[in-house]
């Protein structure tokens, strides 16, 4: 064999090896995303932490929204500046928590407006995702249906 062929198969070994390292890492971060039905749930909103049950409406709305907007998630890949505007905690139809969602409504974070993080409640997978004003308008309904109070920019 020549020193020109052997060259080339072996950089076509390492161009296929690297390729297929690379995709092994990555591909568990490209699975798509998927959502449980939710049967109930809590709202917890704002610096004072105020808390109430979401309602059955509200619930619906949660699980349209899921079906409307499974694609977009990715991984988490930045560290966010707060924990949130607001924290739902979604139940399945057991009664066992089944996602948290964190929202940012602009009231922490003006450049994370309109962002979700959906997380198992464990912690293991953390997916995000910034939306339209329009696609995130069911869930900042939610959270500026009752009055709370803000904080005040520092």
């Amino acid at each position: 064999m020549r020193k020109e062929t052997a060259f080339i198969i072996g950089f076509f070994i390492f161009t296929l090896s690297t390729a297929a390292l690379i995709w092994k890492v990555a591909l568990p971060n490209l699975k798509p995303v998927s959502f449980p039905q939710v049967a109930s749930g809590s709202l917890d909103v704002g610096p004072m932490h105020r808390t109430r049950a979401l309602s059955q409406d509200e619930v619906k709305a949660v699980n349209d929204w899921f079906k409307d907007n499974k694609g977009g998630w990715g991984p988490l890949t930045r560290t966010p500046p707060s924990s949130g505007d607001a924290r739902m905690v979604l139940n399945d139809a057991q009664g066992k928590e089944a996602l948290v969602l964190t929202l940012w409504t602009g009231i922490s974070a003006a450049d994370w407006n309109s962002t979700v993080f959906v997380e198992n409640p464990d912690g293991s997978q953390v997916h995000y995702r910034s939306f339209s004003n329009k696609e995130f308008a069911p869930l900042r309904m939610m959270v500026d249906r009752y009055p709370y109070k803000r904080s005040s920019f520092p």
